[in-house]
């Protein structure tokens, strides 16, 4: 497999604490993504504490959800280089996710259409699914970032989706 590891923009808007990937939440997941230019996927790998757990010994449904949105959301960044929205989201939760696990996260950019783009996500464990996931986002301008989160977007989170589509490799199907 050769990856790379994906750079997070976002680091540099102050108060910046996403659950998923930021590394000052106390709380959250702090991933960090790698691009696997052989599968075309976005991964990531966690080892979730224990007070991410339902009941005891096993991760929260939740988290898992959580933990697919954001490495579909970074997929989805990889692809077209503009931030994006999840707007649905079908989540199947197959086995449970025992904790200490490590879990590897899997992203794929199925269509991209217009403003839309729609990722199938897998959640395993020693190569076995656990969880997965289609996801539906928005892919936001920077008008739309500023109309939704009342901020400009910093010129690192956006670039050209012409130059992202050439970084990353031929569009996915479906355009």
């Amino acid at each position: 497999m050769s990856s790379t590891p994906l750079t997070n923009p976002y680091l540099s808007i102050e108060g910046y604490n996403c659950f998923g990937c930021s590394p000052q939440n106390p709380y959250g997941l702090r991933l960090h993504f790698h691009y696997d230019d052989e599968a075309d996927e976005v991964w990531a790998v966690v080892s979730p504490p224990s007070e991410h757990c339902g009941y005891p010994g096993v991760l929260h449904g939740g988290i898992q959800a959580t933990m697919m949105d954001e490495v579909g959301y970074w997929a989805v960044h990889h692809r077209v280089g503009l931030p994006a929205f999840t707007v649905r989201m079908k989540v199947d939760l197959k086995r449970a996710v025992a904790i200490p696990s490590e879990i590897h996260v899997r992203a794929r950019v199925d269509i991209i259409q217009k403003k839309r783009a729609t990722v199938s996500v897998r959640l395993l464990i020693d190569g076995r699914e656990h969880s997965s996931a289609a996801i539906t986002y928005h892919i936001a301008d920077a008008n739309t970032w500023l109309k939704v989160t009342g901020r400009l977007a910093p010129e690192a989170c956006i670039r050209s989706a012409t130059t992202a589509d050439a970084a990353s490799g031929p569009p996915p199907s479906g355009l």
